[in-house]
C-alpha cells in the first residue's frame, strides 16, 4: 500500500527550508498546526485507503501501516523537521511525523463527510515540567478516547502523562 500511496502524493523533493535557529516547543508545535492546512490536499488524496468502517478501526489501520511502513527515529532538539506526507512515507519519523500523518488522513476523512472528533495532544511526562515534548493524536468517542500513538508498543497504548495541551483543527 505504500507505493499506491506514494504514487497519488507529490514526489518529495528533498528540499529542505530551516524555519528557526534555536526553535522553542511554541515553534514546533505552531509550525505543526500550520504544516497540516499546507497538505491538507495532499491527505485528500490517500486518506480513503485508510477508512475502515469506524473511527476505531480507521485509527488501527493507521496505527498499523505507520509501524510497518515508517521507522521511529528520534531527532535531536538541535535539528527539528516536519515533513510532507511523502517525505514521512519516504524515510523514517518521529512523534511529529506520526501526528501529522495521523492528523492530516482524519482530517481528510472528516472533510469527505466521516464524523470523527479528534485532536493533537501535547503531552508532558516530566514530573514538575510544562513543557510539552511528545505529540500523538486522540480521538474522542462517546465510549472514551483512542490514543493513536505509533511510538509506543500498541495500538491504545495510555501511557500516563503528567500535564497536557490539546489542539483541535
Amino acid at each position: 500500500m505504500k507505493a499506491v500511496l506514494l504514487n497519488k502524493l507529490r514526489p518529495y523533493q528533498r528540499k529542505q527550508v530551516l524555519l528557526y535557529n534555536n526553535q522553542s516547543t511554541s515553534d514546533i508545535i505552531t509550525t505543526l498546526l500550520n504544516a497540516h492546512k499546507l497538505y491538507a490536499s495532499e491527505y485528500d488524496k490517500i486518506a480513503f485507503y485508510f477508512w475502515n468502517g469506524n473511527a476505531r478501526g480507521t485509527a488501527n489501520k493507521i496505527f498499523n501501516f505507520l509501524k510497518s511502513n515508517v521507522p521511529y527515529k528520534i531527532e535531536s532538539d538541535a535539528r527539528q523537521t516536519i515533513k510532507s506526507p511523502s517525505a514521512i512515507l519516504s524515510g523514517a519519523g518521529d512523534c511529529k511525523h506520526y501526528s501529522s500523518f495521523i492528523g492530516g488522513v482524519l482530517s481528510a476523512l472528516c472533510r469527505q463527510g466521516k464524523k470523527i472528533e479528534w485532536c493533537y495532544r501535547f503531552s508532558n511526562y516530566k514530573l514538575f515540567g510544562t513543557t510539552p515534548h511528545h505529540v500523538f493524536c486522540v480521538i474522542k468517542t462517546p465510549y472514551g478516547e483512542i490514543w493513536i500513538d505509533p511510538v509506543l508498543h500498541s495500538f491504545d497504548y495510555k501511557k500516563q502523562y503528567v500535564n497536557k495541551k490539546d489542539k483541535k483543527i
